[in-house]
């Protein structure tokens, strides 16, 4: 059985860890709260923060690992490599999609997972998508874990 985890983007400005992806350290539904350890000190360990419904986007771990045993989350951007010593590949956005993660539109995580590298995150590297992508990623509205 998969670990769950959770990490966040951070979308307060408000917040020391503003613009930050943050591991989640406590996930509060009933108040649809977070807690994380933030930016660290010159002593070595972060400061602890919360955010609330509305001042972070969560990205929830795949249960798969890339080629280079990093951890997929829902949110990163992915290159699918058909052969690896050309560079021979495409790059999709992972996406939660009717209770399954999805490269794209089409492919299950579990079946491209062993052949795929994350190169990025849709926070700061969307340039990483063909521009078809970034319009129908508009209405693809299940791409992260809300709370309703």
């Amino acid at each position: 059985m998969n670990a769950i985890k959770f990490r966040a983007k951070i979308t307060n400005p408000y917040h020391l860890s503003y613009g930050e992806i943050v591991e989640v350290e406590w996930l509060d539904l009933k108040n649809k709260r977070i807690t994380f350890n933030g930016v660290a000190t010159a002593l070595g360990f972060g400061i602890v923060e919360q955010a609330n419904d509305g001042e972070f986007k969560l990205l929830q771990y795949s249960g798969h690992n890339d080629l280079d045993d990093n951890e997929i989350y829902a949110g990163h951007i992915v290159r699918i490599y058909d052969d690896e010593e050309n560079d021979d590949g495409w790059n999709e956005e992972v996406i939660f999609h009717q209770g399954a993660f999805c490269v794209g539109d089409e492919n299950f995580i579990g079946n491209v997972h062993f052949r795929s590298r994350i190169i990025g995150d849709v926070f700061k590297d969307k340039k990483l998508l063909s521009n078809w992508k970034k319009m129908c990623s508009k209405w693809k509205f299940q791409q992260f874990v809300t709370f309703y």
